[in-house]
């Protein structure tokens, strides 16, 4: 069955067509060029249970709008999924300008992906960063789905022009196996343009450890160093394993 406008309008997010939510990843998704494309989906006959309950997906005027499948995952409509969830606490807003969707409290400045930012210089002759599929790791039984993920044993190197205020990000080692040794410990430095190196912060961590949130400082900082890989830059000696990595990774704009 072919989507038409008025199909996609039940499912749309205030003047958004396309922006839902993703069951098996639990975050929303958003067709970020705006691209229309016919797709074939299965709807009808879905079921919505949130703790036990019935519950009817609903949009902003009342209207009920049903779940559909497509390519395997389940779809449900954000602002009737977000209503259900905070007993219509959280307030959902598209902002067309960046192409954002807000679920609740809007950021006090505009954040970016890692990912989308140009390495300056690396360490590796591959990618240093990994997005989608490949971004993926586990914790023991439990698989991680994060958007982005910095690989262990890396040095990188970003061009930032002091236009950010701050880094935010998750760091964990993972592994597979009880008892496991592995540890890493990740750096994060300042170079000036002579590669005089100032360490900005470092943080260490090991197997079987959560994940630990990171929130780093980056005011003033022209380029930014980020080491997976155990070795202090600073005191020019190694403090650690480098089985660390960094993910969901976002860097904030100045307010």
């Amino acid at each position: 069955m072919k989507i038409n406008r008025d199909k996609i309008k039940g499912f749309a997010l205030g003047v958004l067509a396309t922006a839902v939510f993703a069951i098996a990843g639990g975050t929303a998704i958003a067709a970020s060029k705006g691209e229309l494309m016919n797709i074939r989906v299965v709807q009808g006959g879905i079921k919505l249970f949130v703790d036990g309950k019935l519950s009817i997906p609903k949009d902003s005027k009342g209207k009920t709008v049903e779940p559909f499948i497509y390519d395997g995952t389940t779809y449900l409509p954000l602002r009737a999924v977000s209503d259900i969830l905070t007993n219509s606490t959280k307030p959902v807003k598209w902002d067309s300008a960046s192409s954002s969707i807000y679920l609740g409290q809007a950021p006090m400045a505009a954040q970016t992906d890692l990912a989308e930012l140009e390495v300056y210089s690396n360490n590796s002759s591959t990618s240093s960063i990994a997005t989608g599929e490949n971004a993926q790791f586990q914790l023991l039984d439990k698989q991680i789905n994060a958007f982005n993920k910095v690989w262990t044993n890396q040095r990188i190197v970003y061009i930032l022009d002091s236009k950010y205020s701050s880094l935010n990000a998750s760091m964990v080692v993972p592994y597979t196996t009880l008892g496991s040794s592995s540890n890493g410990y990740i750096e994060f430095g300042s170079l000036n343009k002579q590669g005089i190196y100032t360490k900005i912060s470092s943080y260490d961590t090991k197997a079987g450890i959560d994940p630990v949130a990171l929130t780093v400082d980056l005011r003033g900082v022209e380029i930014l160093q980020i080491s997976t890989t155990g070795y202090d830059y600073a005191a020019e000696e190694t403090k650690g394993g480098s089985d660390a990595i960094l993910y969901n990774v976002t860097l904030s704009g100045i307010k």
